[in-house]
């Protein structure tokens, strides 16, 4: 009976990871339609204010405003040789919303803005990205983010939009936006984005069946020693 009942979940642990894979193979190609096409306002995906219109991560967006780089908040980020900061850069729209930006990385050697000041774009600029819903809480394992400083560990975007505002401008916290790469005299430069999404649906639902298989052959194993075991005592 327990061998039975084992046998079950296996399968039914397996069924479900295949079940998942598909999942995630919609999802995948979901996103890489959204990321290869032209970008769209990024007003009419928002129903009123701080509500998005529905599923729009990684939809790729255009809006057009000014940035308050004296505003930049930093977001822990690992470069290509070395790690380093996103810079998140609120961007007022025309509108009279704003929306917070990952502008990309800059290393950590070069996160003061005077060493960057050619990538600082000033006046009225339009803005090309991938729109990202804001995560849920905070790992327990991820470090809490320094307001003082303005650093952060993980994407809190309602508390770091509102240690850049007073509450009665906070820009949208229910979503940001990752720019894309650009050519840029200095850092940052986009492309923030990861687009590999783990995919290993198919190895957990081979492991999980393949346990109920290596136990339906220990069991059967099990059984015919025990039949033959019978009939040699007999």
């Amino acid at each position: 009976m327990f061998a039975a009942i084992a046998f079950a979940v296996l399968v039914g642990l397996g069924s479900w990871q295949l079940q998942r894979l598909q999942w995630k193979l919609g999802l995948i190609a979901r996103i890489d339609e959204r990321v290869h096409a032209l970008p769209v306002p990024l007003a009419p995906l928002l129903t009123r204010g701080d509500a998005p219109a529905g599923d729009i991560e990684y939809t790729h967006i255009a809006a057009t405003g000014r940035f308050r780089h004296d505003l930049e908040r930093y977001l822990y980020a690992n470069g290509d040789s070395d790690w380093g900061w996103d810079v998140l850069t609120p961007l007022e729209l025309a509108s009279g919303e704003t929306v917070i930006v990952n502008r990309g990385f800059v290393p950590r050697a070069r996160l003061d803005r005077a060493s960057r000041a050619a990538g600082l774009v000033d006046g009225t600029v339009t803005v090309t990205g991938l729109v990202r819903q804001t995560p849920a809480g905070r790992p327990w394992s991820v470090p809490a983010g320094d307001p003082a400083k303005g650093t952060w560990f993980w994407p809190e975007i309602p508390a770091i939009a509102a240690s850049m505002y007073p509450a009665d401008h906070r820009p949208l916290t229910t979503l940001y936006v990752d720019a894309d790469p650009v050519a840029a005299a200095a850092p940052p430069a986009g492309g923030a984005t990861n687009l590999e999404l783990p995919n290993r649906h198919l190895e957990y639902a081979y492991t999980w069946f393949g346990l109920a298989a290596a136990l339906a052959a220990i069991y059967g194993a099990f059984a015919v020693r025990q039949l033959y075991g019978s009939r040699g005592k007999g």
